[in-house]
């Protein structure tokens, strides 16, 4: 087995700190082991220029972008505002990066950025789950995938940070082999029994023993925020009768599966309002409400803010901080 790894983080704006720890934490940790593996990194930025996180945290880069050299592992991390990072430039700066890695990792909305500069036509990939609708319908060439990570040759693809610390885990295992793996995990108290593969966030939850058929009803859910179901058809499609679908929902979530329906659609909402700039009836029509005044009714409702009021303060802090 390899006793070096290499790699080079770009950082996109936007990007979730959390997302950032995940990834890099278990290289550091591995490396300070007592004879653990030679593992680099550099972190560098698509104009090294400073890169500010979700919470506005700033990473300074320590390698230019130009650097020809050439290392094993290529990891693009993107967040927030990750239509707005789809340039000409950043295009090409990344197939110029890719040429020179051995493999390429797309973490949270990375996989966009890789699918926008072409990198991804024809292969498998996953996404943040709040992005794989979209996903799917702006790039029809990639094929889709909700597995917590997917390998696709070359290419490799995750989504939230606790998909990425799996993903790091097995890229350690495989590299290092699984003692190694293990030794990082049990530093991060770990705990792999508590995974279930090809599903997310299994491992937060109460129990164990419905599992599946919860996580199956939040994929209908996900699968149709722009046209929603009925309660009746998720707990079917889920193999659940209606009153299970309720005692499950109250039992992991402490509310109704039709309230965190809700919540996804407005969670979607939110984020186009802050994303983009779309009008409000527009935003209304792709999170499934009927009207925009039925949209701000619930928006209100629940971040206690119209749609306007976020747009103006987010952008107002935007200006501030450039």
């Amino acid at each position: 087995m390899p006793n070096h790894m290499s790699f080079r983080f770009l950082l996109f704006d936007g990007f979730s700190n959390m997302v950032l720890a995940s990834a890099l934490e278990p290289l550091r940790a591995v490396r300070n082991l007592s004879q653990g593996p030679n593992i680099g990194w550099h972190i560098c930025t698509p104009e090294n220029r400073i890169a500010r996180s979700s919470s506005n945290i700033q990473i300074q880069p320590d390698c230019p972008i130009e650097n020809p050299d050439r290392y094993d592992y290529l990891v693009v991390i993107a967040g927030y505002d990750m239509r707005g990072h789809v340039t000409g430039r950043n295009r090409t700066q990344l197939r110029q990066l890719a040429g020179r890695a051995r493999f390429v990792v797309g973490l949270d909305t990375g996989a966009w950025l890789l699918a926008a500069a072409g990198l991804l036509d024809g292969a498998q990939a996953t996404i943040h789950w709040q992005e794989f609708a979209d996903f799917a319908e702006t790039f029809p060439e990639v094929e889709t995938s909700r597995d917590r990570f997917v390998f696709a040759g070359k290419y490799i693809t995750s989504g939230g940070a606790s998909t990425v610390l799996d993903l790091m885990l097995h890229l350690l295992g495989q590299n290092f082999g699984p003692a190694m793996a293990f030794d990082a995990a049990n530093l991060f108290v770990y705990d792999a029994e508590r995974q279930h593969r090809g599903n997310r966030g299994a491992n937060i939850l109460k129990h164990r023993s419905d599992v599946p058929g919860f996580l199956a009803a939040i994929d209908v859910m996900m699968d149709h925020i722009e046209n929603p179901v009925s309660l009746d058809f998720i707990a079917g499609q889920a193999s659940l009768s209606l009153r299970s679908l309720d005692r499950l929902f109250q039992r992991e979530l402490s509310m109704s599966p039709g309230k965190y329906y809700q919540l996804l659609r407005l969670g979607r909402a939110r984020d186009l309002a802050t994303q983009t700039g779309l009008p409000v009836a527009q935003i209304a029509l792709q999170t499934g409400f009927s009207s925009p005044a039925t949209l701000s009714r619930a928006f209100r409702a629940q971040y206690g803010t119209q749609i306007s009021t976020l747009r103006a303060h987010r952008k107002g802090k935007a200006t501030s901080t450039d």
